[in-house]
């Protein structure tokens, strides 16, 4: 019935429009004309399925007999006013279910509602009798929208009448062309959309840098290593701190995490930094020789005091004292150091004056000072006094691409202090170093390191073997041996990739603070993979719940 020359000729011409033209409205236009000449239809429309998937709007309108009734005005809502589908409406109808619907004569058919076309009829004029509606199957069978064609004049006479079945594959192949175009528009305008927000983002980026390492220069942070958002987060509340000569601080953190680094370095960056940087662990000493060491004593004030001593507080006049573990300070002490903190006034033991000194307290601990407080082993005025400006040092685990830049110091650190070449890790040694949790944190990542060394051989890499064996353990749990082939090369690659992809997403969500959005961008894809990849690999942290991902937005249906 259909001309081949002819098809191939238009289809060969659209094929051209689509590699060449670039205004959407022009090519689609384009498209239902090359239809309406093989199927002699009298109009022709596509509409399109707007971003918000919520309406089908008419882009392109072509009618020879009647212009008035070319466009469809008003939009055609998907969903009904009981938000179901729309499907008595022929177009969402062949939207939704991605099949043809071919009317010989609607006006004598009751299984669809027309009511769009019948008041288009009445306002125009024209008569709409047969009606063929096509969906745009994109990638994926994503349906875009729908292809009309209008009063099909292809009977013996030229009466108007159905498509028929063999015309069916002819104009879906124009169905799919208009298809291609949309989403080859739309595709271009992502990637426009994309370079614009990615150079803005690289700006941004390039400035945020450069303020962030102003900040980490302006508090000379010797031995703090770390580009991390959570380390960043750490030096510029340590910037702040150490603007302010008097204002007391208050280090928390595990162990290991270097509160005497971030201590000193407060100091170095302050007004007191002329000063001395005194350092006491609360925690090593009984209480009447911790005392004695922080408040000096008089001669003769008890058994041993043969002479006058100054005590810590003294010796910190004018710069910073540093009281390491104040939790476990004796309760005993407690009121003289608030002392300190409040009036600026020591006595000595065994004196009955007292002094005025002008020194900042830094206090850390790792212990929880809320239960203490509770259990009556540590006041809380003190505490108050202590944490007026509270920074939270954050776990090794919590800031995983560190762990490359520390391994690198401590390596450059130990050598250079033993006059010896660096070494370089192996790929086994990098990844179980990387992998292991650090209950110690980054004091712990030192001591492997310098025992590391010391089991080294000149001109050796650094390999499992010098590692202790619970880190190299670990290091198999997480990536377990898998069976070789005859070649002897593991065959069970894909695994391999798949646990390393699990412990790169928990990495970048513990960086990001368990912030999904955040995280996505940090591993550059979207948020919706990184939720089927959480559910996936089963990863839970703190914002994850009931073994689903936060926030999971409902999976659209697959027309959107």
């Amino acid at each position: 019935m259909y001309d081949q020359l002819a098809i191939s000729d238009e289809l060969i011409h659209l094929a051209k429009q689509v590699a060449t033209e670039r205004n959407l409205e022009r090519l689609l236009g384009e498209i239902v004309a090359s239809a309406r000449r093989l199927t002699r239809a009298e109009g022709g429309r596509i509409l399109v399925l707007d971003r918000a998937v919520r309406h089908l709007h008419c882009v392109v309108g072509q009618n020879d007999v009647n212009p008035a009734a070319s466009a469809i005005a008003t939009a055609v809502p998907v969903y009904d006013a009981g938000m179901r589908y729309n499907l008595q409406d022929p177009n969402i109808y062949s939207l939704v279910t991605g099949k043809v619907v071919n009317l010989g004569d609607m006006y004598s058919l009751a299984s669809f509602d027309c009511s769009p076309l019948f008041a288009l009829d009445r306002q125009s004029g024209y008569r709409t009798k047969s009606l063929v509606v096509v969906p745009l199957l994109g990638a994926d069978q994503v349906t875009l929208g729908v292809l009309q064609l209008v009063n099909l004049r292809l009977g013996p006479g030229g009466q108007v009448g159905s498509l028929p079945e063999d015309g069916v594959r002819l104009v879906s192949s124009f169905a799919a062309h208009a298809a291609a175009a949309i989403s080859i528009t739309r595709l271009l305008e992502e990637n426009r959309r994309l370079i614009r927000q990615l150079d803005r983002e690289a700006a941004e980026l390039e400035a945020e840098n450069s303020r962030l390492h102003q900040q980490v220069a302006s508090v000379a942070p010797d031995g703090i290593v770390g580009g991390s958002p959570a380390i960043m987060q750490a030096l510029d509340l340590t910037r702040r701190a150490a603007s302010s000569a008097r204002v007391g601080i208050l280090l928390l953190g595990e162990t290991g995490t270097g509160k005497d680094v971030f201590a000193a370095a407060i100091h170095r960056a302050s007004e007191r930094c002329k000063g001395a940087f005194v350092v006491q662990n609360c925690a090593a000493l009984p209480e009447t020789l911790l005392e004695s060491e922080l408040f000096g004593h008089r001669k003769g004030a008890f058994s041993g005091a043969v002479a006058d001593k100054k005590g810590l507080i003294h010796e910190a006049n004018g710069g910073t004292l540093f009281l390491d573990e104040i939790g476990e300070m004796p309760l005993g002490l407690q009121p003289k150091i608030l002392r300190v903190l409040e009036d600026g006034v020591v006595r000595r033991i065994g004196d009955t004056r007292a002094e005025t000194v002008d020194i900042r307290i830094i206090a850390a601990t790792n212990a929880d000072l809320a239960q203490k407080m509770a259990n009556g082993t540590f006041r809380e005025d003190l505490y108050y006094r202590l944490s007026v400006f509270p920074i939270r040092l954050p776990p090794l685990r919590e800031r995983p691409s560190d762990i490359p830049l520390l391994i690198d110091h401590f390596l450059a650190r130990t050598c250079k202090a033993h006059a010896r070449a660096v070494p370089a890790l192996t790929a086994d040694a990098l990844d179980a170093l990387c992998c292991w949790r650090y209950p110690g944190n980054v004091r712990e990542l030192r001591n492997i390191i310098e025992r590391a060394l010391l089991l080294l051989d000149e001109g050796q890499r650094v390999d499992l073997c010098h590692l202790p064996t619970d880190v190299s353990a670990q290091r198999q749990v997480l990536v377990p041996a898998t069976p070789a082939g005859e070649d002897g090369a593991a065959i069970d690659l894909k695994n391999v990739v798949q646990q390393y992809e699990a412990r790169m997403i928990e990495a970048k969500l513990r960086e990001a603070g368990w912030n999904q959005s955040r995280a996505a961008k940090m591993l550059n894809i979207s948020r919706r993979s990184l939720v089927d990849k959480l559910n996936r690999y089963a990863i839970r942290g703190p914002n994850l719940a009931d073994g689903r991902a936060e926030n999971v937005v409902g999976q659209p249906p697959v027309w959107c």
